[in-house]
């Protein structure tokens, strides 16, 4: 007997951007959980879907093959003589954008892929047979980053009637194509919903704010050189408040202005560093706590000397 609930029913997306070097796979699905079940990249090697039955072994198998040196379609022409594929649908795409894609014969209808340049969009058990073309047409047409032409294409086969039990968990993850020293930073994007009535709203909210903690960084780091003119630090100035007001929890923020007053005491700009600080401190208590604390253990930073002024 057949045992639904491991039928992992999804719409997926799997991409290449290659002039901003970022390869990526997101997907949605009615299934509790299976955010952690469909979508699997290695870093410098590529990532594979693996759903409908969604089992793990092509995912591994995959990127085994794809690590060895071989391109996501000779890995999937390999893996297609396994007769349990047929319960499967899988799609992989390689770290130079090379995508093949399979759907088998015993998933459920509606079931399809359509493989695109650097691209491959698949979904099993959809209200209609249009889904997977809609969410190509929608990747395609879409602008921006990778990871916001991924969603414009997993809003695109919900707004064509996707799983036809309707959603529930999803998942996007974006990460550079090279091979680092350290794997378990890859990541530019990986977020995960296990349980929500509008996965997909959910998702848009967690870029979103992600964006705006990249764009408070970003705006900070234009301080963090030994000489900025003037010029310079009115810019980032005006990029931190822009993106500090679209930063939805108040404690997110408060750390990040405290961490931006730091970086301005440094580069002589004490008078807004204080005043900063002082609203920090004024909107909650606890963060002159938290910097007296971290004076103390690390006296030599410019903590301590902004205390002795606030």
């Amino acid at each position: 007997m057949i045992n639904l609930s491991k039928l992992l029913n999804t719409y997926s997306i799997i991409a290449f951007d290659p002039e901003n070097r970022q390869i990526g796979g997101a997907m949605q699905t009615h299934n509790f959980g299976a955010c952690q079940s469909v979508i699997w990249g290695r870093h410098g090697v590529g990532i594979v879907a693996s759903q409908a039955r969604s089992d793990r072994f092509y995912a591994f198998a995959g990127l085994e093959m794809m690590s060895l040196g071989k391109t996501a379609e000779e890995v999937l022409n390999n893996l297609v003589s396994d007769s349990n594929i047929e319960s499967n649908q899988v799609a992989m795409i390689d770290v130079k954008g090379n995508t093949a894609a399979y759907t088998g014969k015993k998933c459920t209808p509606e079931a399809g892929h359509r493989v695109g340049k650097n691209y491959s969009c698949q979904a099993n058990m959809m209200l209609k047979d249009t889904v997977w073309a809609a969410m190509a047409e929608a990747f395609e047409n879409s602008e921006g980053e990778l990871v916001d032409r991924m969603m414009d294409a997993l809003e695109a086969a919900e707004n064509e009637g996707g799983d036809i039990r309707g959603a529930q968990s999803a998942v996007i993850k974006i990460f550079s194509p090279e091979k680092v020293e350290r794997p378990w930073t890859d990541c530019v994007y990986d977020f995960r919903v296990y349980d929500s009535p509008e996965p997909l709203q959910e998702l848009r909210r967690l870029i979103r704010v992600k964006k705006a903690h990249q764009q408070t960084i970003a705006a900070m780091n234009l301080l963090n050189k030994e000489a900025v003119d003037d010029e310079t630090i009115a810019l980032s100035m005006q990029r931190f408040d822009a993106a500090l007001s679209r930063i939805p929890n108040m404690d997110s923020r408060l750390q990040h202005q405290c961490q931006y007053a730091v970086s301005l005491f440094c580069q002589g700009k004490e008078n807004e560093a204080l005043l900063l600080l002082r609203k920090v401190f004024a909107a909650d208590s606890r963060w002159r706590e938290m910097v007296v604390r971290i004076a103390r253990v690390y006296p030599e930073e410019p903590y301590t000397r902004m205390l002795a002024k606030v």
